[in-house]
This record gives C-alpha cells, structure tokens and sequence, in this order.
C-alpha cells in the first residue's frame, strides 16, 4: 500500500479582509501565541483586467512543529477568514508580502511588515554573497552617475524611496568603499585650488565691502556666509 504524503506543515499562509474579519481579529489571532507575520494591506493589487482586488492581508503563521490543515483552519474560521494553505518556501512567501521578487505587482514598504508573538523574518531578506555584489554594484552605479557628494544624502535617498537593501550595505556593509567612492567625487567637483581662490575672493570682497562702509551684517547677507566668517574675513 502507497504511504500517503504527509500534508502537514510548519508554516501555513492565509489572507485576511477588512470587511468580513472580527475588529479584534490581531488580538484573536495573537491569543493563540503562535509567532505570526501581518503583511501591509494590500488595497493596490490588480486584476488582470487591471480592476483593483478587495483589500486584504496576507498572513503567516509559524509554528514549532507540522500542524494539518484543520488544525489551522479552526484558527481561520475564528476570522471569518478563506482556508490556509501550506507553505515549504516560508523565504519566498515572506518575500511576497511586499511583492520584492515581483517587480511587475504594486511595491508595498518592508517596514509596513508587522511581526506579531516573536515572529522574526529578517533572515529571509538577507541577500546571498552574489546578491550583495550584483546591489553593490548598483548602487555605485548610481552614485557615479548621480556624482553623489555626501554620504547622509545617499542614505536619506535611500531611506526616502524605499530602497532598504541599499540603506542596509550602505549602513551595515561596504561603508568604507562607499564613502570613499563619493569622497572622491566630492573633490572632483571642489578642487582645493577652486576653494583657496573661492576663500580668497570672498576675503577680498568684505574687505572692498568694508572700506566702502558697508555693514558686517550686510557683507554677510551679500556673501551668503556668516557674520562670524565676516569677522574673520576681514582680520585676514
């Protein structure tokens, strides 16, 4: 006789929609004590008649050991919730909640991914060496191209468009060559004998300011530097 395959599993997925769960259906779920995983509300998603799909949450629950499929579905009952399905590649679903590998589907934020009950997936986003040198690569691309000049301002780009993967090699990996890349730019575009003639204009044009009788304050104003820088100016 042919043994059955066992249709238990560790981690199982459903989806969740706002019009049909409990309002308490995270305090329900969370009840149970099971690490879980709530993905962003996905209210972007398409057809492919290009009509937008009911919002929803997708949802992963990571269990010690193999639960079946009923057990897991007296838990989505209690959420008026469809029937769960099983998971062997809990990587790639916990990829999908945001559509990362799915560049074609709306692009939700990583940081909207909530873990609940001691859930923790950032293994799952961790790249592979190649990954990493094939990103790396990108971004120097990108800093090249841009002629980037300071590294705060890359970060906050990074940071403003959602693009975690470089926030975490520029912040965490590489940071050396990175800074030295945009270091580099920095004095192509500002020459140390373009800002000795830049210093000794300006000190020459408070100076001229200053015999006219012109204010401290307005010399500054008219320079764009600080009353201070002024001072400093004209002791030269």
């Amino acid at each position: 006789m042919e043994k059955s395959k066992d249709q238990r599993a560790r981690t199982w997925t459903f989806v969740v929609y706002p019009e049909s769960a409990p309002e308490n259906w995270r305090d329900i779920l969370s009840d149970y004590h099971i690490p879980w995983v709530e993905s962003p509300l996905h209210d972007k998603d398409l057809n492919p008649d290009g009509e937008v799909k009911k919002a929803h949450w997708h949802i992963i629950l990571f269990f010690d050991g193999k639960k079946s499929f009923e057990q897991v579905q007296e838990i989505t009952d209690a959420l008026n919730a469809p029937i769960p399905q099983k998971t062997a590649n809990a990587k790639g679903l916990v990829r999908y909640l945001i559509h990362m590998d799915n560049p074609e589907k709306y692009q939700y934020k990583r940081d909207e991914i909530v873990c609940h009950c001691g859930a923790d997936i950032e293994e799952y986003f961790a790249l592979s060496s190649s990954s990493r040198r094939a990103v790396l690569r990108e971004m120097m691309e990108f800093i090249l191209d841009s002629r980037i000049e300071s590294f705060a301002s890359f970060l906050r780009y990074c940071l403003s468009t959602g693009q975690d993967e470089w926030f975490d090699i520029a912040a965490n990996n590489n940071t050396l060559v990175i800074k030295a890349a945009i270091d580099s730019i920095y004095q192509e575009n500002h020459p140390k004998e373009e800002k000795k003639n830049y210093l000794a204009n300006n000190v020459a044009k408070a100076k001229a300011m200053a015999e006219k009788g012109i204010s401290q304050r307005k010399i500054a104003d008219t320079l764009g530097v600080s009353k201070t820088t002024v001072v400093k100016y004209l002791r030269k």
